[in-house]
Order: C-alpha cells, then sequence, then structure tokens
C-alpha cells in the first residue's frame, strides 16, 4: 500500500487514468512462496481479549507482518481496531502495533475519531516507526457508536437482513470512482489519508447504526478478495466471532489474496446498539 503524493482534499489535477502513478512497492510485496499461508501475525495482548469479540490475522504469503489488531474492553467502554502498515517494511511493525494500541486504549470516553488521533500523536513521536491505515471502532459515554478511519481498512455491519459498509476508502481509485472517472488496478493500493498524516478535517467518521448487528473490521487483504455479502455470509453461517474472524481469512486466502488479512468480528454491545 503506498500513500498518494496528492493532498487529503485533491483537486482535479489527478493524472489521467490511462497514465496512472507508479505506486512505490518495496522488494517484501511480492510473495514469499516459502512462507506459510497462515502463519499468524503480531497478537493482541491477552488482557485485550475479554468479552466476545474476536479477531484473526494471518500473515499470508509477504514476508513481512504488516498488520496489526487490538480489542480492548467489553460494553460501553469495548474499543477495537484494525491497522494495516503502509511505506517501509523494515519498520511497518512499529508503525502499526503502536497504532492500534494506542487507539483501543484511548477510545473508551473519547471516542474513535480522538484515538486515532492520539494513535498519530504516537506514531510520530515514535523515532523510526513509519505510518498506517487503520480503521477504530468505541463505544460513545452517552451511549451509542462511532467508527473513523484513515485509509481503506473497513467496518461493515451485518445483520440477519443484509450488510452495511460503514466506512469509505480513502483511495484514488475510490476518489476517482466517486467522481465518476476511470479507474485502473494500481490505484486501488494509494491511500490519500493515514494515521500519521490524520487531521480532523481528513478522518472519516460514521456513527453507527441502532439496533442489534455483528460489527466487523478488515485490513483490504480481507476485503479485496472477498465482497459485502460474502463477508456477510461467512460471518452468519459461523455464527460465533472466533470462527467468524478465521473463516474470513481463510476466504481470503482460498480466493487468491497474497496480502496480510486481518478481522476483528463483534456482536454488537447492548450499550451500542440501544442508542
Amino acid at each position: 500500500m503506498t500513500p498518494a503524493t496528492i493532498p487529503g482534499r485533491p483537486t482535479d489535477r489527478l493524472p489521467r487514468p490511462d497514465e496512472p502513478p507508479a505506486p512505490r512497492t518495496s522488494p517484501d510485496a511480492a510473495p514469499g512462496p516459502a512462507l506459510s499461508d497462515t502463519q499468524p501475525l503480531r497478537r493482541a495482548p491477552a488482557g485485550r481479549r475479554r468479552g466476545t469479540a474476536a479477531s484473526a490475522s494471518v500473515r499470508g504469503k509477504r514476508r513481512v507482518a504488516a498488520d496489526a489488531v487490538a480489542v480492548q474492553g467489553t460494553g460501553a467502554d469495548l474499543a477495537l481496531a484494525v491497522a494495516d502498515g503502509v511505506v517501509d517494511p523494515a519498520v511497518i511493525a512499529m508503525a502499526v502495533g503502536i497504532a492500534a494500541d494506542v487507539a483501543t486504549a484511548v477510545a473508551p470516553g473519547a471516542g474513535s475519531r480522538e484515538a486515532l488521533l492520539a494513535a498519530r500523536d504516537a506514531v510520530r513521536l515514535e523515532p523510526g516507526a513509519d505510518d498506517a491505515v487503520m480503521v477504530v471502532a468505541a463505544g460513545l459515554p452517552g451511549g451509542g457508536w462511532t467508527v473513523s478511519w484513515v485509509g481503506d481498512c473497513r467496518a461493515l455491519v451485518v445483520t440477519e437482513r443484509g450488510v452495511t459498509r460503514l466506512t469509505h476508502d480513502h483511495t484514488v481509485a475510490q476518489w476517482l470512482r466517486d467522481r465518476g472517472k476511470d479507474v485502473v488496478p494500481a490505484w486501488e493500493h494509494i491511500v490519500m489519508t493515514t494515521v500519521g498524516s490524520a487531521d480532523p478535517a481528513v478522518v472519516g467518521h460514521a456513527r453507527g447504526p441502532v439496533g442489534p448487528g455483528t460489527l466487523v473490521l478488515l485490513s483490504d487483504g480481507v476485503h479485496r478478495a472477498l465482497d459485502d455479502e460474502t463477508i456477510a455470509f461467512l460471518v452468519r453461517r459461523a455464527g460465533e466471532p472466533a470462527r467468524a474472524a478465521r473463516d474470513l481469512v481463510d476466504a481470503a486466502l482460498t480466493a487468491g489474496t497474497t496480502d496480510n488479512a486481518s478481522a476483528i468480528v463483534v456482536p454488537l454491545p447492548a450499550e451500542w446498539a440501544a442508542s
């Protein structure tokens, strides 16, 4: 994944679709056939695996583990984050770990947007850390919940009646698509916002819907391999979060993803769903 060299609020002065920007890629972006498809990524500390939330992360065929997941708290204080590193694989793990851990520590009481901005400050202060994209979900002190994001990690809510995507990718491809312009595949991986460059004006933010459902947070290694309806089917079929999270990353691998793949799955807490 590559950060765009255009501003967070772009103008129409973008390259023509027949002249796409060349994404910056690293040697570690290529598949490593000697590696296991199911080697786990960095896991959240045991103390952060409370409640009914469950996560699954695999390195897949990448040589570098560039995703992180974090879950903290229960009920109204539940906070969740999926982060995906960008740019330099030598220091990606530092940025994603800091971002996910700080966001879930700050989110209870502060909310998802403030948590993401706190993660930005922490990443900027860490010498040698690179950057990441991330999605954060957290309950609000007065009830209800919100989701905040930068880049192309996603949040979806699955119910018995359907699936709703809460996030909107901050990529060059999506920006062009929103304006009816042609898109080339390489632009799907060029992000326009990151944790390190986040500010309140560009951070994506949405209030979660009222009512029961299952929240799913994903890195692009999953959602670029599986469409929303397939994701919803796998979550409903699994019946419980741990199996659903594992089924999502396994299905992404089966579908051919060569990226890291991460998922968090949690039934919406009653405190979130009631307001």
